[in-house]
């Protein structure tokens, strides 16, 4: 990205990682440019049944990605170990539910399904 070191407070990347070749490099840059405190929003499609994220590059039209991944454009999808692959790049969990971590924001409103995961990180600071 072509933004300095440690230049934003808070990255949102919504519906972003299952599109990018390389989602360990985007996490990566992501966390870079995050500052040391700073907050990521990285909310991505993901199946609670797959113990790993799948990805299969032989996968390359539009229709075998769509039976694949669900969507023609998606490269993979994020399994169970979602929150272990983002914390890698060193960024700290704070995952947890819509309604569990914004509990003070109506969900009809905001447009968001309480039970669904809400995947908040924080850069240490």
């Amino acid at each position: 990205m072509p933004f300095s070191d440690e230049s934003f407070d808070l990255v949102m990347a919504n519906h972003v990682l299952e599109h990018v070749d390389d989602d360990a490099k985007a996490v990566q840059e992501i966390s870079r440019v995050l500052a040391k405190g700073g907050w990521a929003i990285l909310q991505t499609p993901y199946s609670p049944v797959l113990h790993k994220t799948w990805c299969d590059h032989g996968v390359v039209d539009d229709m075998a990605r769509l039976h694949a991944y669900g969507q023609e454009d998606h490269v993979r999808l994020f399994g169970r170990d979602i929150v272990e692959r983002i914390s890698s790049s060193g960024l700290r969990p704070e995952t947890g539910t819509h309604a569990g971590l914004l509990s003070g924001v109506d969900h009809s409103l905001a447009g968001v399904n309480p039970r669904e995961p809400f995947f908040l990180f924080r850069k240490p600071s």
